[in-house]
Parts: structure tokens; sequence; C-alpha cells
């Protein structure tokens, strides 16, 4: 597999024919004209993919294999996962993953057409407006909170008083927090009337996010352990991204306790051990 990769992706105009037939047949002028090569660049490059058994071809027209669809399709998934990782260099580079599954890794090329809202000299609230922005147009939210801070708590108690519902994943570092800040009375009537959902991970966390409707947004803990909230999130709209958020928020919710209402508050601060 990687040395077929190797030889399809060694060449632009190779990659350039598996990538332009993977939506149907087209004509050998056709492919030349879309890649912008020579009749005989073009050519040469059918002749080497039809010995590897990728593309054939009848008359003047070629088409890929089951196996040059399948390279097709692997080919476009590593493009796209460079491309995330390249766009967004430097926000991984400074961040910690280790949050996040390797199962969900596979699949970072979601994050090809995200983009980065950071907190300016001029405008330091920018990450929190934006995703504040965001909440007024959506009707369901599903978050789990690795860091805590009141504007959190308020932008969201006004989502869910407003007639959104939600689901919420407390962590140990935000569980009291949340609590204290929101109110234990507010959080059981909400629950109790179907509007809000809360589950505990017992695990910390290196990762906040929120998936709505319309967006997904992405907060991680710097390599040095500081939790970047309030400077950087990643954020999203698309399909995709939206389907891969959806899927991690379920991973988290299965390794989590659900609370009822009646439950809430009754998890306790993990005692420090005793000193010598």
């Amino acid at each position: 597999m990687l040395a077929e990769i190797r030889f399809i992706a060694g060449s632009r105009v190779r990659s350039g024919v598996i990538l332009n037939l993977m939506d149907g047949e087209k004509g050998v002028s056709e492919i030349r004209d879309i890649i912008r090569t020579s009749n005989s660049a073009t050519t040469h490059a059918l002749m080497e993919l039809e010995e590897r058994k990728l593309v054939e071809r009848s008359s003047d027209t070629c088409r890929l294999t089951s196996k040059g669809k399948l390279m097709g399709v692997t080919l476009s998934k590593f493009m796209n996962s460079m491309d995330a990782v390249r766009l967004h260099r430097e926000f991984w580079n400074k961040h910690s993953i280790g949050s996040i599954p390797t199962e969900f890794l596979m699949d970072i090329n979601v994050f090809r057409d995200a983009y980065i809202v950071e907190a300016t000299q001029d405008d330091l609230q920018r990450p929190h407006t934006t995703y504040s922005e965001m909440l007024d147009n959506a009707t369901h939210l599903r978050t789990m909170l690795s860091s805590c801070l009141p504007r959190h708590t308020e932008s969201l108690a006004s989502f869910v008083e407003t007639g959104g519902t939600a689901e919420f994943i407390l962590t140990p570092d935000t569980y009291h927090v949340f609590l204290g800040d929101y109110g234990l009375m507010n959080l059981q009537e909400l629950m109790d009337s179907d509007l809000l959902r809360i589950a505990f991970l017992p695990e910390k966390q290196e990762l906040s996010y929120m998936i709505s409707d319309k967006f997904f947004s992405m907060s991680l803990f710097k390599r040095d352990g500081v939790h970047s909230s309030e400077t950087e999130i990643l954020m999203g709209h698309g399909e995709e991204i939206l389907q891969w958020g959806n899927r991690l928020f379920d991973y988290h919710w299965s390794l989590s306790s659900v609370l009822d209402s009646e439950a809430l508050g009754s998890i306790r601060e993990t005692p420090l051990p005793l000193e010598d």
C-alpha cells in the first residue's frame, strides 16, 4: 500500500489522473486539459497506471479499476490530512492532543476547512465572543468542559434558559466550579424539564469542545499544561467536522456517569493525601 501511494503521489500527473477519475470515466484529452499537462505526459502516466492495474482504457476513454478507486480514496484522505496538519501546524505544535483518541486522530482530515479564532491585542475576548455569537443561532448544544470560567457558565446558562437543549460533560476540574457558578436548584429544574442532561467524566482531560447543529469549536491545553480557551479555539462548520465532534462526544459520554437531578451535587471533591 505504501509503495502504491508513493508511486502515485510521486508524480503530479499520475496523482492528477487518479484524483480526476474518481468521479467517473473521462477522455484522455479531458484529463490532459484538467491537469494542464502535455498529451505525451498524460499518455505516459496512463500507461504506467494501466500496468499497475489502477486504470483501464477503452478506445479514447479511461476509468479507474476497483483497486484504482480504493487507492484514490486513500490518496485523497492522505492529502486532506496533510492539509489539515499543514494549515494549522502552529496550533497543533503548541497544544497537547493527548486527550484525543488515536482513532479520531486518524480522521484529522476533517479539520482541513477549519479555522483558528485567536485573541489579539485589540480584542482579547475574541474567542469567547465568537462562540457566544454562534450559540445565538443554535438549538441544541453538546459540550465537554475541562476548564470553566464564569463567562462560560453565563453563556451556557443563557443558551438553555432561552429554550435551547443541552448535554454537558463535566470533569473533575469543572464539576464543582460549574455547580457553584450556576446554582444547584436551577440545574435540577432544567434537568427535570428535559432541557439539560449532565454527565461526569472522572478522568481529567486536556481539551474542551462544543458541538451544535451549526458549528464545532475546540480548545486544547497547551503543552505546558495551561488551558488555551481564552486565547485560541479551532472552529469549523462543515458536515464532516460536525460528525467528528458528535462521535467524540459520544465516546466521552460513554465513559461518563450520567447524573439525574437528585444525584447532582453528590460527587465529592477528591480528598488530598495527608502530609507526612
